[in-house]
């Protein structure tokens, strides 16, 4: 295994004098497959005995670097070994980095590095490839042929395309309180006797109360010098009485002639006076006057922004020279003769920002708005050198060879190539139902045995008889002594006795009605969609003695790719959350495909069969598209039957079941005064006395019976009278109620859970063959518009987080008339969207996608240069995307998220807030910002510079056939 050693140096570090040197020992193999450890090694250039060995790195892992240098610098990150799946980029793997560098304190980074820092593993390109000699006759070198067909691109084609950007990022360094004296100054009021109650103080109130309204209502009323604000707007700065009148003619003079001389001797022969005169001027009453008009001029014109803005302009430069005579003249040396500034906080001065008052601004948002979502933090995210790789098209030319059709002297051969797409798509539905009805039919028995004895009355005799009454003695002999009264009675009219039989037999009559229906509904859908792509070649050699022959070779792109360098950018993250919802569901209503990514079981607190209910079943299978699946067990059956006397029977259990309770109801008949029924129900007697009543009910506990249970029923009479009456006359109903038992819940929960879990497995099949871009996807979609839908839905997201910020910001004034459902659409938006376009540079944006934005999880996270990008994009749960700002909106840019106004002045005079006083305030506070940004842009961007070009070969799918039936055989030594 050959082992080859690449190095990579960071750049020169000023305060240090010193550059970070890794040096990477890969090991190669002759497959080239992902196998082995890569040996990393970290030292200073300047002091290579002070190093660091890097935990081996192994493909696909990462290997975590915390180890501080003499030096005192701490580096803390990680190194990645991965794969570059972009066939722009020559080499297949490299190494990804995310370190930053720290000082001793370990607080604020003053490096960033990320990205891949080597690449290694090139792919094979045409030319590292031996053809394999065939029979076939070498054309002559004078022989005038070109073995590559050239088609070159049309002429719009013949410019660079973005491809991707790379920005090497520096983090921000904590403002010295030096720096903010020497670049920033703001308003400070001016204290009179008696004190005034000046527009500032008006304004201080208003923002208190949080009424946006009255603010701007005051700033019309000072603009427009209406009482008690007469003459007080500066119109004209030049008309200002004294030397503040020239301030700004003189902020242009030292602008243009850029003058390094002593400017006590340039500011007093400008003004046309002496050190003694200025100094007595500034502390002046009528010098501090003019500077509170210039101050309330410029709180109103940037409440109402946009009104005249010359005036503006024109009073921040007044200002500023305020504020630099202000401090070159209270620092003077002995003789007053020079200041004792050096040049640097000199130039600082004459370029200082204004700090807005924190009283004031910004402006409250309107107390009618409607109230907005919280919005999802966007912050500068760092200053970094913007390189970007273009490419363009330069040529198409003919690679290896494909293959070659052979025809024979004599020989006529026909070709046909088919290619045929089938897709049968079949739906079948079955229904089955069933329905059980019961009927319950009583008749009470005294309606019943009132009538009957009404009809009797109707017929009957009385003879009376002296005491004792009616006495008889049984046996032999039988005598029969009657006295006293007896009743006869005549039953002509009487019932039937087959009636009085059936009286009994009515009592209670429970009816069982079970109606089964089973209706096969089928529904048959086929669906066939084909497509069929036929090429016939004829090749007729029939009327030839040679031999001809077709040779198809592939098809290559050839491109040429360059790295140029824009310069220094500010940078701002953005955390689009679901950045694919949009676009997920476009596509579900116009193409029908559902890319939204399926649920696991798990995320729907399905983890384990147990967790199957029969309330949650019905939606999981509607969920998971089940078209057949067993319905929920009811939890409880009830069983009835009806019994007579003298009868048994097994009334059965169903399966799974288990018997709990039986309720028993019972009915005598009239012929009997004092009949006892007896019977038993499972292992369980009963007995029923009709002494006690005709009618009754008992319930019983039962004991767990399954299949079946028994129940009979016999019968025990007290004889009361001879003859003996006839049978006794009883019916009764048994109802049992079966609970369903724990065996057959836990088989039909196993049954759902495994249902579910193969439709999830399917479904999510499914959705990575639809999503994964590295898996499958159709040949012939142009990879570029995979890119181009992932930026436009990205761009989407940020301008509407920019959007839905100013709407929080600012909020909608009492007069506004909502007309849509989105107020953002109407109000300020095609200003506001304007300005975000050209603010932004939009075409070098980059991002990231992530499962859950936290630092800790790691588990999911897709760059925009990863082949699964695609894929990425459709699973994100967050989007981070990183968008240089256009250096001519620096300033501006930073003001108008902090206000929700579009700076219309020029962007060097847009003002700033110091955040660093705020509570609860962790982001970099704006005016660290705005100092590195004046730092680092100090000197004009260069223009655009090409730093390496090279050209790519990207091969195709696509095959030509070549013009010549020879082949040219070149020898690759």
């Amino acid at each position: 295994m050959q082992i080859i050693e690449k190095n990579w140096e960071d750049k020169i570090f000023p305060d240090i004098k010193d550059g970070l040197v890794i040096v990477f020992k890969i090991p190669v193999s002759a497959d080239k497959k992902d196998s082995g450890q890569i040996v990393a090694e970290m030292f200073w250039k300047n002091a290579p005995g002070d190093s660091y060995s890097i935990p081996a790195l192994v493909f696909s892992s990462k290997s975590n670097i915390y180890y501080t240098f003499k030096n005192g610098i701490t580096i803390i990150g990680m190194l990645q070994w991965e794969k570059i799946n972009n066939p722009n980029i020559i080499d297949t793997d490299g190494i990804w980095s995310n370190f930053k560098y720290y000082k001793k304190d370990l607080q604020t980074y003053i490096w960033h590095t990320e990205g891949f820092l080597i690449s290694f593993n090139p792919r094979k390109k045409p030319e590292d490839i031996i053809p394999i000699p065939v029979p076939i006759e070498i054309i002559e070198e004078e022989e005038p042929i070109d073995p590559n067909i050239i088609l070159k691109p049309a002429n719009g084609a013949n410019l660079y395309s973005d491809l991707f950007p790379y920005i090497y990022i520096s983090g921000w360094p904590k403002i010295s309180e030096t720096d903010k004296k020497d670049n920033f100054f703001g308003y400070t009021s001016t204290s009179t006797s008696p004190p005034m109650n000046t527009f500032y103080d008006q304004l201080k109130a208003l923002k208190a109360n949080g009424n946006r309204t009255g603010m701007q209502n005051e700033a019309i009323a000072f603009l427009e010098e209406k009482p008690p604000y007469q003459h007080q707007f500066v119109i004209a700065v030049k008309k200002l009485p004294g030397y503040i009148g020239s301030f700004t003619a003189l902020y242009n003079y030292i602008e243009t002639t850029k003058s390094s001389d002593n400017m006590v001797v340039v500011v007093c022969s400008f003004l046309k006076t002496d050190v003694t005169s200025v100094l007595n001027y500034l502390n002046s009453t009528a010098y501090n006057e003019s500077k509170e008009r210039l101050w309330n001029s410029y709180f109103a014109l940037l409440i109402e922004m946009g009104y005249r803005s010359s005036d503006l302009e024109a009073i921040i430069k007044n200002l500023t020279i305020c504020n630099y005579l202000e401090t070159i003249f209270n620092h003077l040396n002995a003789k007053k003769t020079a200041t004792i500034l050096q040049s640097e906080a000199l130039y600082n001065l004459f370029h200082a920002t204004i700090l807005l008052d924190k009283a004031i601004f910004p402006l409250p948002p309107y107390t009618s708005s409607p109230p907005q979502p919280s919005p999802v933090p966007f912050l500068p995210y760092a200053i970094g050198n913007l390189q970007l790789v273009k490419y363009k098209l330069l040529r198409y030319e003919i690679g290896e060879l494909a293959h070659i059709t052979s025809v024979m002297p004599g020989e006529k051969r026909k070709v046909v190539n088919r290619k045929l797409d089938r897709i049968t798509d079949k739906e079948q539905i079955t229904s089955y139902n069933e329905s059980t009805s019961d009927n319950t039919t009583t008749e009470k028995s005294h309606d019943f045995s009132k009538e009957l004895w009404k009809a009797i009355a109707e017929t009957t005799q009385t003879s009376n008889y002296p005491d004792p009454g009616l006495v008889s003695t049984y046996g032999p002999p039988t005598n029969i002594t009657i006295m006293g009264s007896y009743t006869k009675a005549q039953t002509t009219q009487t019932p039937e006795k087959k009636q009085i039989t059936l009286y009994a037999k009515k009592v209670l009559n429970l009816t069982t009605q079970r109606i089964s229906e089973k209706i096969n509904k089928v529904r048959s859908h086929t669906q066939l969609k084909e497509l069929e792509d036929t090429a016939t070649s004829i090749l007729d050699n029939s009327n030839s003695k040679d031999p001809a022959y077709g040779m198809y070779s592939w098809l290559n792109k050839v491109y040429k790719a360059k790295v140029v360098n824009y310069g220094n950018r500010m940078l701002f993250t953005f955390l689009i959350p679901n950045p694919a919802a949009n676009y997920i569901s476009q596509v579900k209503v116009i193409e029908g495909n559902n890319l939204t990514e399926p649920l696991s079981p798990a995320q729907l607190n399905i983890k384990t069969y147990q967790d199957i209910t029969s309330d949650n079943y019905l939606a999981l299978c509607q969920y998971y598209q089940l078209k057949t699946f067993p319905l929920a067990p009811n939890a409880q059956l009830v069983i009835s039957d009806i019994m007579q006397l003298g009868e048994s029977k097994l009334v059965g259990i169903p399966k799974g079941y288990e018997a709990s309770q039986a309720t028993i109801s019972y009915a005598f008949g009239e012929g009997n005064d004092t009949a006892i029924v007896n019977g038993f129900i499972g292992k369980i007697n009963f007995s029923f006395d009709q002494s006690k009543g005709n009618t009754g009910t008992q319930c019983f506990d039962m004991n767990k019976e399954q299949n079946t249970v028994a129940v009979g029923i016999v019968s025990s009479n007290v004889i009361t009278m001879s003859p003996p009456s006839s049978a006794v006359d009883f019916q009764l109903s048994v109802e049992i109620i079966s609970l369903l038992n724990a065996e057959n819940v836990l088989s039909w929960q196993i049954s759902i859970y495994q249902l579910i879990s193969t439709a999830y497995r399917e479904q999510y099949e499914i959705y990575n063959q639809k999503s994964n871009v590295s898996n499958g996807r159709d040949e012939r979609v142009n990879p570029l518009k995979d890119y181009l839908i992932v930026k436009q839905e990205l761009e989407k997201g940020v301008r509407q987080q920019l959007q839905n910020h100013i709407m929080s910001t600012v909020g909608l004034p009492s007069n506004y008339e909502q007309e849509t459902a989105s107020p953002g659409i109407n109000y300020n938006y095609p200003k506001n969207a304007q300005y975000i376009n050209s603010s932004l540079e939009w075409n070098e944006m980059t991002y990231t996608f992530l499962d859950e934005y936290d630092s800790q999880n790691e588990l999911f996270a897709v760059s925009s240069l990863s082949p699964d990008y695609f894929s990425g994009f459709l699973k994100a749960t967050y989007a981070r995307v990183t968008i240089p700002v256009t250096p001519q909106y620096n300033y501006g840019f930073l003001y108008f998220l902090s206000t929700g106004f579009v700076w219309t002045s020029a962007d060097n005079f847009a003002p700033c807030f110091d955040d660093s006083q705020t509570e609860n305030n962790t982001s970099t506070d704006q005016a660290t910002i705005v100092q590195e940004l004046k730092n680092v842009f100090k000197q004009p961007n260069l223009p655009e510079k090409t730093i390496d070009s090279w050209e790519v070969v990207i091969p195709t799918s696509m095959q030509m056939l070549q013009k010549y039936n020879s082949l040219k055989i070149q020898n690759y030594e």
